[in-house]
């Protein structure tokens, strides 16, 4: 695969179908590399495969003033640009949204209305490392939204967005703007983009060989043998 091929010439939808996390994961790890988002964000509407460029917002905490007489600003400017304001078309890319250290299991990092929003305007997905809200409007989104939970209260007043497209944490995972998300109902992983063509590349032969695996085990082989022989389960 060539590094350097323009997005429209890879077939998401295609690749996304011949690939599963777990052997992401396996190939990330010979590799050194630890990819797995926590398993506590998880699946809340329309979970399938699913991959996709990193579109990345950092929240953090909103901080008093220094004083407590100080004016403070608006709640919708310290979280306006989760909205991303500036991307008309997420073709290609999963929203990813995380905090500075950990999860944020009691604010929801989106909701209905703005999971709707990016919907609309051709995202992938949402990752969300945290909460979303409004499960009576997620659950009839067509793309697939994967959070820790569902929680009723938002982020205003509580926390701010720090930077957009730049990088974001969920849990002890960093996701680098542009890395890109394989995500289907085993998990979430993320791939430095550095090493996307390297990885895929292995992934899709080691997929292969499974499909072998399975093959002569539905024949009667003994899985035991199996791998011995191929090196790989």
């Amino acid at each position: 695969m060539d590094e350097n091929a323009g997005e429209q010439r890879i077939d998401l939808d295609d690749l996304s179908r011949k690939l599963h996390a777990g052997t992401i994961a396996d190939v990330l790890d010979g590799k050194g590399f630890w990819g797995v988002l926590p398993s506590q964000v998880v699946g809340k509407a329309n979970t399938r495969p699913v991959l996709g460029k990193a579109c990345t917002v950092r929240w953090a905490p909103l901080r008093k003033p220094s004083s407590i007489m100080a004016p403070q600003g608006s709640t919708w400017d310290a979280v306006a640009d989760f909205l991303l304001p500036n991307i008309e078309d997420g073709t290609g890319r999963i929203y990813v949204a995380g905090v500075e250290d950990g999860l944020l299991t009691e604010y929801a990092l989106a909701g209905g209305f703005s999971c709707g929003h990016f919907q609309r305007i051709g995202f992938e997905a949402m990752v969300l490392g945290g909460a979303v809200r409004d499960a009576h409007a997620v659950e009839l989104l067509t793309i697939p939204v994967w959070a820790t939970n569902y929680a009723p209260a938002d982020t205003q007043g509580n926390y701010q967005v720090k930077e957009t497209g730049t990088w974001c944490r969920i849990g002890n995972v960093t996701v680098n703007e542009g890395d890109w998300i394989f995500a289907d109902q085993t998990g979430i992983i993320c791939i430095p983009s550095a090493l996307f063509s390297e990885v895929i590349s292995l992934c899709l032969a080691v997929e292969s060989t499974e499909q072998e695996i399975e093959r002569r085990v539905a024949a009667g082989e003994r899985l035991y043998d199996i791998v011995k022989s191929l090196g790989r389960l």
